[in-house]
């Protein structure tokens, strides 16, 4: 199933053959080829005009599992008394604000199971807030896992949950037995929500060694969320004449929320926020999320929340929202067109550092040139459409490793008889505008 995959990273490997790499240009390229391999096993389903999602997510995952646990001793603790939770610290070892949820007991356990034929799904526990719901799970097997792949399918409470967004991460098999797999469901709330019945159900579908199993799970949160702490702020900012207002900052135990307008009158689309976190007095600081939904919105409809870890148990003297670097590029060079049946890329941003190698109705293949030899990590693409203006499907993408001052673009759609020319919306572009944003948040 992974042979169009194989074909791409050999291309990049007999590419990188060329020129001598340093060890860690070398390091960079093999890290790459895991973030592609195991995209196929990597899910993420969300209302694509509501949710951006950071494709460097994958790549901080893949480098979490093969680095040093490095935890607090508090956050060691809290872990270790919950039964078989141990197997969940790699997910959720580098978000400061769910060590928090651990260590302050605002984790619930659950324990309820589902068995369909040789395959049982058991919900371990959650934590739940008024902006959505985290959802630890088990998939055990009475034989052993090739291959697993899973399909969120609905969140329901009396009636189904309308989502902002779902992500999901890859966790490999358990140590030393591959019958069991573990992972962490991130459901978020399409409007801060608290919930008067405490009874939900999970519908999820899993195929396992290629049979499907549909399983349907109730469960009962033993208690409702704590209360959300809200900073008013309707803070105007410019930065390299380009304005946005910090409406509102919004504190929850799992995810702090920055909502953010954009003026009209921007010549630049604001890409990503590559530096906003909020810092207590002491310069400690809350970044943004790395394994899960990092912001939802569209800045062409004005307005955007980003997502950071949580504070939500801390109890800081003063607390600043600090904004430095951002992605930024002229309106005009927010996106790139693309004829896939001519083979022809009919516009993309001036500065020329995109250029087309190939494209098909199948799919696009591109050049970022690196002068400056510093990689881009993210994703490029955000949306792409025909030239209707159809939303087409995106079956995969992905970005290489730099090597000779550039890094090669993959992007594979479905082709379901679109018109062409094809627009790709960039998601990120390494092109930056730089401010000292410090606004002090005050009840």
């Amino acid at each position: 199933m992974y042979e169009k995959e194989e074909q791409k990273l050999t291309g990049f490997k007999d590419r990188l053959e060329q020129v001598a790499l340093p060890l860690e240009a070398a390091d960079g390229a093999i890290m790459q080829g895991l973030e592609r391999a195991k995209r196929e096993k990597l899910q993420a389903r969300a209302k694509r005009k509501r949710t951006l999602w950071s494709l460097a997510a994958a790549a901080l995952i893949i480098l979490t599992l093969v680095t040093t646990i490095r935890v607090s001793p508090a956050f060691a603790n809290a872990v270790a008394s919950i039964p078989g939770m141990e197997k969940f610290v790699e997910l959720i070892q580098n978000d400061k604000g769910l060590q928090g949820v651990f260590e302050n007991e605002y984790y619930q356990p659950i324990g309820e199971s589902q068995t369909i034929g040789n395959a049982t799904l058991t919900i371990d526990g959650v934590i739940l807030d008024e902006s959505g719901m985290n959802i630890f799970y088990t998939i055990e097997s009475a034989v052993e896992m090739g291959d697993i792949s899973i399909n969120p399918i609905a969140l329901k409470n009396q009636e189904e949950i309308s989502p902002d967004g779902m992500s999901w991460h890859h966790s490999d098999f358990e140590e030393g037995s591959p019958k069991i797999f573990q992972d962490v469901l991130s459901y978020k709330f399409s409007e801060s929500t608290k919930f008067e019945d405490l009874n939900f159900t999970l519908d999820m579908q899993v195929k396992l060694n290629g049979n499907e199993f549909d399983f349907s799970i109730p469960f009962t949160v033993p208690e409702n969320v704590k209360p959300s702490i809200v900073y008013e702020m309707h803070e105007e900012v410019e930065v390299e004449g380009q304005k946005f207002t910090v409406e509102e900052v919004t504190i929850h135990p799992l995810r702090i929320g920055i909502r953010l307008t954009f003026d009209p009158d921007n010549t630049k689309k604001i890409l990503q926020f590559e530096d906003i976190r909020l810092e207590n007095e002491d310069g400690e600081a809350w970044s943004s999320i790395a394994n899960g939904i990092s912001a939802s919105g569209e800045a062409e409809d004005g307005e955007i929340v980003y997502y950071l870890q949580s504070n939500y148990f801390e109890t800081p003297k003063k607390l600043y929202l600090r904004i430095n670097k951002m992605q930024a590029v002229d309106i005009e060079d927010s996106y790139f067109l693309v004829d896939t049946d001519e083979n022809l890329l009919l516009h993309s941003p001036k500065d020329g550092r995109l250029e087309l190698i190939e494209s098909n109705r199948s799919g696009i293949e591109m050049i970022l040139k690196q002068e400056d030899q510093q990689d881009h990590t993210y994703g490029i693409d955000k949306k792409i459409t025909d030239a209707n203006g159809e939303l087409l499907d995106i079956q995969s993408s992905g970005i290489s490793s730099g090597y000779e001052g550039k890094q090669d673009i993959s992007i594979d759609i479905n082709d379901n008889g679109y018109i062409n020319p094809v627009r790709v919306d960039l998601f990120a572009y390494p092109n930056y505008i730089n401010g000292d944003v410090k606004i002090e948040l005050k009840k």
